[in-house]
């Protein structure tokens, strides 16, 4: 029970400001909080500078708890000067400190509200008002305690607070679902609550499945009752939401956790939002998160509820309800796997099937592969049975990578399995293999079996649940019919066994005939079973004549009797009453329907219980010494037998009336009484005499069985004359003979006995909806056979006599049976005698008369029941009774199914797809019951399993085609089938291809040396689309390339090709073209010619002008005939010497044009002979004789060297490589020299075949030298001198001079540089710097003197110099002279003691800009910079690892008014490393590094 809070808006004890606590200042300003929900008012306008009012920063949550838990609410206040925080609530009072206390931590600020051990009263709207001089802040709070238990309490209480008119307290939340615990008992077959719920929740393509699990059949009632239903609870939505939609049931999620959604809006966003399970409500949350196992959340319009921590226990009935209407039900199911997945081994490229068996229908499992979840696609198939009880999960083409742990999941319970794909080690390398046709894995065990099990198991408790429904259905039908009033007789109807009884009874159920029957045990007219007593002897007494649809018995007397209880008409039961001397009156004469039995007599023998109209049991009592009185007249729908006395005979059961089982009893001696007379619709059969012998069981009217007895000399009494719609036969004596099964009116077989002697007894009379046949006799005669059956009615066969009589009494030939009418259409049942005689026809066992759409007619022995127009109030059981004889059939009446116009014109509309695509048909419908459908495609019907999917849903059913063929292509017909006809729709499936290749064979219809015409024929198949063209190719024969001539018109099947060369030979193919691509070519068989074939004599006989090691030189003369055709080129062929094959140099569409041409394709040292062919528009004629042997090698020449340096410059540290190129046959001896002397031994030399390289590893000065190579063989020899130079960059000239010898000119002279005398090559460069331009020129360039004169020197301005040395490696470092000019005079003048500031523009280097990290790959330029400034100017150098590079001719460096800059061309390996830049001047130094990268 949950205690809701209420909301009032008055004010009670304990709510709002106390007079004691607050001084009733609230009229103020209202001001907006940063919080939601919190309510502030402002008591001045302006508040001082430095003070607020009260805020709450964090305000009290809602909370929803269980009775007798610990319960509080938490708030952070601030202000200044600090708030004063009171609490209170609406609908009480707050000051019982046992029940309420309130604390504060100085720690947290926290302001706590606690609430030990709750009660359902303390449900409640708290307020927490926070107050200071400059005004307050007031929040609210809800608190829902949950209720746990019975409380004695309530009753009384609900009743007060209703006197009160207190009616909030007494409307208790509860759900329509009532708890289980509080379930009242169930009646018989009524239907769940839960069954209406979850059907307006549900989708309408649910409805079936719904219906079946609580076992309701009725569809029509059902939607009738549903429609009505909905209107009522959508009316009540739209008092508290609109816009109700997105209905998604509960279901699992991938992360464990359970939820169901829908979108709403409230129409008041106050109203209170409650969740039930199973009836009882649940708490959840909003705030707390994973604090609670529920959890319901708003995003925008959609409510989401969810739980976590699944567990069994979980599974129930969940439903969501705003204020008092329910808004959402479903059903929370929890199912097992009854066989789960199994390890799979497969092999690369073949096809993995995990499949499972589960204990509930499920539509879905959630399949898992390596922890991510697996949907149908390409890669995966999920198939499910069509009782959903079955899945499976296909991983297609398994590769390697596919292997790992698969699972399949269930809500909470899932099974998990290896995936094993082992490589195709047979597969040849670095080639993909063809996908496997087969499958691995699956369960091992028979899925089918089990499922059929489990849905055995389920059907079985779906078919009870209907059967309670049916059952509680037709008991209120039978309540709410209007019944005769019970009657009570005396029971002695039935008493005298001689007595003769009329019985005419017609009820609803059952009709019987009028029959006047006499004898021990007659006129049974029963649809029960009547059964003599059994007296204190052993005996039993008749039971004969009684009429009852339920169980009519005797009573028992206080002697130990029981009274009779005989012709009792009772729709109940009627029982005799007890005598004072212990026995009960006579239950006689009572119409019943029930059970009607005699009283217990004094002397313990029961009362007779005859003449009993029952439709259910008759049976004699029991006597004190142990018989039973007589059960006889007994009429009985059940079952008449006879008694059993003490002496061991049953007395007499015969003349019983009976749709059950007329018997004889037992006597004590082991003889049975007779049962003979019985017209039952069941059994009458014998008794069994204690000698063996069974008596008679003749004349028995029964449905079922008669029989003879057997006595005990093995002989059987007779089985006469039994009325049977069952079987009637003889019995077997003990001699091995049969008594005579005669006279029998049966719907079954009468057959004779067989005595032991072979003999049948007779089988006559038998009147027989069966088979009645003569026995067959010892002696291989047959008896007599003549029963009148509407079967076959058939003389026994006798050696002496062909055929017996066959003759009878009245019997039905042709009977009613079930039929299936369609709404508003003629049906006509018909009944068939063998006799002229009269009828009456019953509905539901009331009478049927002419007229309201029934017509009744009797044609001679034919009687006809016409419904002009079939309605629905036509359905029911239909009865024909004509005398005692009846037959019955259920008419239905319904609807052929039908569909949709409109959606049977969609459904006409071809479908069209592409080869390999999936085609895919849908069909709506109205639901109904018993319906089949069926797919079929060009009359062959379709069912589900390899590349066709069948999905059937209650309104519609789908079929998919997966990677359809153009053989696909064809008629699809859907049909749906019930009892009352069938319907049909068709569409058409074009599956669209490329066409197939046109037919051949290609026929060549013209050739002439400039035309060749071919023809082909259409092809058989055009794909699904018109061919539109054709496309021709041709290939000249020894050609590879296939060239496109053109294409033509899909009308015309032929083609001329007129770009055809005299004599040569062509190859074509046709290509048949659609929509959907080209078709497969139809390519010629042979080549064809144009024209007639004229090849050209052979050429002159080549000759070999020239040979060298890679080239032989040919010429040749043209034919002396050329047979009239112009020659177009030449072929040459050669042979290798000791070969057979002659290999053609050119092809033929390749000629050579001239008579000469140079083999190239020779091998050094390898000898050839050659020969020619002339070609003209045939091809290529004879071959020449052909020429001398030739062998492919150089001619003698003296060496002779090729472009060759004779100038080299290495720095010093280097490696000297010279490399010479020469040309000499034979190969000549090569020698180097140095300076004319022999080389040292540490240089090498490095020979190959025409070059000739010396390597000296790492260079000093003292190696440079002229090197001379010579090169001798047998023609001769020749030299070549190589100037090589190892130097280094040139130390600086030494300290600079200047001098004025006349006006304007100055002298410039310097000592020379230390490697002046070392390296001859060397020169010197002067530069010179004047204070006007500020720059510095390059005067003197080569100078290879020590002096220099500078000219157009002027008086008044600074200059000076710089000297360079300068070699082949570059620039020494300068030398600098003084200055000269205008201050290099000047008098120093004196400041007469007036001192001068000096200023100083002196600064030692720094990097303005450093140096960037660069990666440049390798090949691309780099251009790297940086920024130094210092006075004087510094001095830059850059550096590679430590090396100084500013000379490095790979490296461009420049400086431009401190810019620095390095520029390389083309990055490669070894530049990469550390660069470094260092400025120095006089006053100091700076540097900066970066790192180089090169990349690849």
């Amino acid at each position: 029970m949950f205690k809701r809070t209420k909301v009032t808006d008055g004010t009670a004890t304990g709510q709002g400001p106390d007079a004691e606590n607050w001084d009733g200042k609230e009229v103020g300003f209202r001001k907006k909080s940063k919080v939601p929900g919190v309510m502030i008012t402002q008591y001045i306008e302006k508040l001082p500078e430095g003070k607020s009012h009260p805020d709450f920063t964090r305000k009290p949550i809602a909370l929803t708890i269980q009775e007798g838990k610990f319960a509080f609410f938490k708030a952070i206040v601030t202000g200044d000067p600090k708030p004063t925080v009171v609490w209170s609530r609406n609908n009480g009072d707050v000051s019982d400190p046992a029940r309420y206390q309130s604390k504060y931590d100085p720690n947290s600020n926290e302001h706590t509200f606690e609430m030990p051990h709750v009660k359902p009263d303390q449900a409640d709207t708290y307020k927490c008002f926070a107050k200071n001089e400059y005004g307050q802040a007031m929040v609210t709070v809800v608190l829902n305690v949950i209720e746990v238990g019975f409380k004695m309490t309530k009753a009384p209480q609900q009743q007060a607070e209703v006197a009160n008119c207190n009616f909030k307290k007494v409307l208790k939340r509860r759900s329509k679902v009532v708890p289980k615990a509080e379930e009242p008992e169930k009646k018989e077959g009524e239907i769940d609550p839960k069954f209406w719920e979850l059907l307006m929740s549900a989708d309408k393509k649910d409805y079936e499945r719904i219906c079946a699990e609580f076992g309701v059949t009725d569809f029509r009632w059902m939607l009738k009752k549903l429609n009505e239903m909905k209107r009522e609870r959508e009316e009540e939505q739209a008092e508290f939401v609109k816009n109700l939609s997105d209905l998604k049931p509960i279901h699992i999620n991938a992360d464990g956790t359970a939820s169901f959604e829908l979108e709403f809006d409230l129409l008041d966003p106050s109203s209170s939002i409650y969740l039930y399970k199973d009836g009882e409500m649940i708490p959840y949350t909003k705030e707390l998160g994973d604090k609670m196992k529920h959890c319901l959340r708003k995003v925008g319009r959609k409510y989401i509820f969810s739980m976590r921590d699944l567990m069994p226990e979980d599974a129930g009935f969940y439903q969501l309800d705003v204020e008092d209407v329910n808004m959402f039900s479903t059903d929370f199911k929890m199912v097992d796997f009854l066989v789960k997945i199994q390890e799979v081994k497969a092999m690369e490229r073949e096809d993995a099937v995990f499949e499972c068996v589960i204990s509930a229908p499920l539509s879905k499992l959630m399949w898992f592969g390596k922890n991510m979840p697996l949907e149908q696609g390409d890669k995966y198939d999920i198939e499910v049975s069509e009782d959903k009880l079955i899945h499976r999960l296909v991983v297609k083409d398994c590769m390697v990578v596919d292997k790992g742990i698969y699972a399949a999941c269930a809500g909470i319970k899932s099974c998990n399995a290896w995936l094993v794909v082992e490589a195709d080690k047979g597969a040849p390398k670095g080639k993909k293999t063809a996908r496997k046709t087969t499958r691995a894995g699956g369960s091992g065990t028979d899925l089918q079996k089990v499922a059929q099990e489990q849905q055995q198991i389920l059907d079985k408790e779906r078919e009870e649940r209907k059967e309670k429904i049916k059952a509680a259905r037709e008991a209120a039908a039978e309540a709410a019919a209007a019944e005769e009033p019970e009657k009570t007789a005396d029971s002695g109807a039935g008493k005298d066994k001689g007595a003769a009884v009329k019985v005419e009874r017609i009820d609803k159920t059952s009709v019987a005939a009028t029959t006047t029957v006499a004898g021990d045990s007659g006129s049974g007219h029963s649809a029960g079973k009547a059964s003599g007593g059994a007296k204190q002897d052993g005996s039993h007494a008749d039971a004969g004549g009684g009429h009852s649809a339920g169980k009519a018995s005797g009573g028992a007397r206080k002697d130990g009797s029981i009274a009779d209880a005989g012709g009792g008409h009772s729709a109940g039961k009627a029982s005799g009453g007890a005598k004072q001397d212990g026995s009960h009156a006579d239950a006689g004469g009572g119409h019943s329907a029930g059970k009607a039995s005699g009283g217990a007599k004094q002397d313990g023998s029961p009362a007779d219980a005859g003449g009993g109209h029952s439709a259910g049991k008759a049976s004699g009592g029991a006597k004190q010494d142990g018989s039973h009185a007589d059960a006889g007249g007994g009429h009985s729908a059940g079952k008449a037998s006879g008694g059993a006395k003490q002496d061991g005979s049953h007395a007499d059961a015969g003349g019983g009336h009976s749709a059950g089982k007329a018997s004889g009893g037992a006597k004590q001696d082991g003889s049975h009484a007779d049962a003979g007379g019985g017209h039952s619709a069941g059994k009458a059969s014998g008794g069994a005499k204690q000698d063996g012998s069974h008596a008679d069981a003749g004349g028995g009217h029964s449905a079922g069985k008669a029989s003879g007895g057997a006595k005990q000399d093995g002989s059987h009494a007779d089985a006469g004359g039994g009325h049977s719609a069952g079987k009637a036969s003889g019995g077997a004596k003990q001699d091995g003979s049969h008594a005579d099964a005669g006279g029998g009116h049966s719907a079954g077989k009468a057959s004779g006995g067989a005595k032991q002697d072979g003999s049948h007894a007779d089988a006559g009379g038998g009147h027989s909806a069966g088979k009645a046949s003569g026995g067959a006799k010892q002696d291989g005669s047959l008896a007599d056979a003549g029963g009148h059956s509407a079967e076959e009615a058939s003389g026994g066969a006798r050696q002496d006599e062909p055929l017996a009589d066959a003759g009878g009494e009245p019997g039905i030939t042709s009977g009613l049976s079930d039929i299936h009418a369609i709404r508003g259409q003629p049906a006509e049942l018909t009944v068939k005698m063998n006799t002229d005689c009269d009828g009456a026809w019953f509905k539901d066992g009331e009478p049927l008369k002419s007229g309201g759409g029934i017509s009744i007619t009797k044609d001679a022995n034919i009687h006809k029941l016409t419904i002009h127009s079939c309605r629905d109030t036509d359905s029911g059981l239909l009865r024909f009774v004509s005398g005692d004889l009846s037959t019955e059939g259920r008419i239905t009446v319904g609807d052929v199914p039908e569909f949709d116009e409109d959606d049977l014109h969609k459904f006409s509309k071809p479908v069209i797809v592409r080869v390999g695509q999936n085609a895919a048909f849908k069909m709506p419908f109205q639901p109904q019951e018993s319906l089949t459908v069926s797919w079929f495609k060009d009359g062959t019907e379709l069912k589900d399993g390899g590349g066709v999917k069948i999905v059937r849903e209650p309104n519609h059913s789908r079929l998919l085609l997966r990677d359809c063929l153009r053989s696909d292509s064809g008629e699809i017909k859907i049909q749906l089938k019930n009892p009352f006809g069938a319907v049909e729709a068709t569409s058409q499936l074009i599956v669209l291809d490329r066409p197939g290749p046109p037919e051949g064979p290609v026929e060549t219809v013209e050739t002439t040396s400039s035309v060749i015409e071919i023809k082909w024929n259409p092809p058989k198949d055009d794909g699904g689309s018109a061919v539109t063209n054709y496309i021709i190719e041709r290939q000249e024969r020894g050609h590879s390339l296939w060239t496109k001539l053109g294409d033509v018109s899909a009308e015309k099947t032929s083609f001329r090709d007129r770009n055809v060369t005299h004599g040569k030979k062509y190859s074509y193919r046709i290509y048949a073209e659609n929509p959907q691509g080209l078709s497969d070519s139809l390519e010629t068989a042979d080549s064809i010619m144009a024209g007639i074939m004229i090849l050209s004599g052979p050429p002159g006989k080549p000759k070999v002008v020239s040979t060298s090691k890679t080239c032989i030189n040919l010429t040749w003369t043209p034919p002396e005939d050329d047979k009239g055709v112009p020659i177009i080129g030449y072929q040459v062929e050669k042979r290798k010497k000791d070969t057979n094959q002659w290999l053609a140099l050119n092809a033929i569409n390749e000629p050579i044009e001239d008579v000469n041409y140079a083999v190239k394709d020779v091998t050094e040292g390898a000898e050839y002979e050659f020969r020619v062919s002339a070609i003209n528009e045939s091809g290529a004629g004879d071959a020449s004789p052909p020429s001398a042997m030739a062998c492919a090698k150089n001619p003698n020449m003296r060496p002779c060297f090729k472009d060759p340096e004779d100038f080299l410059v290495v720095r010093a540290g280097n490696s000297v490589r010279v490399k010479i190129s020469y040309e000499a046959e034979p190969p000549p001896h090569i020698t180097w020299l140095k300076d004319d002397e022999p080389i040292a031994p540490w240089i090498n030399v490095i020979n190959t075949e025409g070059m000739s390289q010396l390597v000296i590893p790492s260079s000093k000065r003292s190696d440079s030298a002229i090197y001379t190579i010579k090169a001798k063989n047998s023609v001769g020899e020749a030299f070549f001198d190589v100037e090589v130079r190892v130097t280094d960059e040139p130390k600086c000239p030494g300290p600079v001079e200047l001098e004025q010898t006349v006006y304007g000119k100055v002298a410039v002279s310097w000592v020379p540089s230390p490697d002046q005398e070392l390296d001859d090559r060397l020169y010197y460069v002067v530069s010179q710097h004047d204070s006007n331009t500020r720059m510095w020129k390059t005067v003197a360039d080569r100078l290879f003197a020590n002096t220099y004169t500078a000219h157009n020197i002027l008086p008044g301005i600074e200059y000076h110099f710089r000297v360079y040395a300068k070699n082949d490696m570059g620039l020494s470092d300068p030398s600098q002279s003084p200055t000269w000019g205008a201050n290099s005079n000047r008098v120093p003048i004196s400041s007469n003691g007036v001192s001068s500031m000096e200023i100083s523009f002196e600064r030692p280097p720094s990097i303005l800009v450093p140096l960037k990290v660069h990666t440049p790959p390798k090949g691309y330029q780099l251009y790297m910079t940086c920024a130094v400034r210092g006075c004087p100017t510094p001095n830059v150098s850059w550096y590679l690892n430590n090396t100084c590079i500013n000379s490095d001719k790979n490296y461009y460096i420049t400086n431009s008014c401190g810019v620095c800059s390095m520029y390389i061309l083309r990055v490669r390996e070894n530049d990469g490393g550390e660069y470094r830049v260092v400025a120095v001047n006089s006053l100091g130094k700076a540097e900066c590094s970066t790192k180089l990268t090169v990349r690849d």
